[in-house]
């Protein structure tokens, strides 16, 4: 589950969804925890949320991740699971996410803030799948209001990892984080109408980050309806 922090404000307009991306360990969690309290703080409703999601598909994902769900072989041989595989279980679980607490929540005038959200699929999942065919697959879930990539090199983010954690999941190695974050780059550049994707330093201090990141959202409260 989500953590239900929310606030009551008088008017029971749309709530918006705001992604946080970025490569692992370029700071999204802590953003997002710290733009909830923000929002909160200004007598907003906000929650907030993650991908994988804390519903079932989301717990078998970590699972498979970390490597404590595998498939089998033919042959009876353990193995991972393809990334075809993968990339079908994060669309489902993103489908089960918006049913359950994100159109709900955004129904009732409640702010989402979530910690990834489509992005991240077309950036990894993209490495080893066709992007379009990850795009269609993404293609029932609604585009966040605003998207904010926080741009760290894939050195400072292994580092803070180093720092905070022992188990690496599968998509943790370098030369993967390094071609994520170049996918990332890509797609933030595109010209396309899913979305508005702002790119953020996230080389910057954490309070500074936070800056930046609350100045993009209260632009997108005030031009909301």
């Amino acid at each position: 589950m989500s953590e239900p922090r929310e606030r009551e404000r008088c008017d029971a307009t749309q709530g918006r969804l705001i992604a946080l991306e970025g490569i692992d360990g370029a700071g999204t969690t802590t953003q997002a925890r710290r733009l909830v309290d923000r929002l909160i703080a200004a007598k907003e409703r906000a929650i907030l949320t993650r991908e994988p999601s804390d519903g079932p598909i989301g717990l078998l994902i970590r699972q498979v991740l970390t490597g404590r769900v595998v498939t089998r072989t033919g042959n009876g041989e353990t193995a991972p699971f393809d990334s075809a595989s993968v990339a079908l279980l994060f669309a489902a679980d993103r489908l089960d996410h918006i049913h359950a607490e994100i159109e709900p929540a955004l129904e009732r005038g409640v702010h989402v803030v979530s910690d990834r959200y489509v992005l991240s699929s077309l950036a990894y999942q993209s490495l080893d799948n066709e992007i379009e065919w990850v795009r269609s697959i993404n293609s029932r879930a609604r585009y966040p209001d605003l998207t904010l990539l926080l741009d760290v090199t894939a050195e400072e983010a292994l580092s803070r990892r180093a720092a905070t954690r022992t188990l690496e999941e599968r998509f943790e190695q370098m030369e993967m984080q390094r071609r994520v974050a170049g996918a990332y780059t890509e797609l933030a550049n595109e010209d396309s109408s899913r979305g508005r994707v702002l790119t953020v330093d996230g080389m910057a201090s954490v309070d500074e980050v936070e800056e930046e990141l609350w100045k993009a959202v209260s632009e997108l409260l005030i031009d909301s309806p």
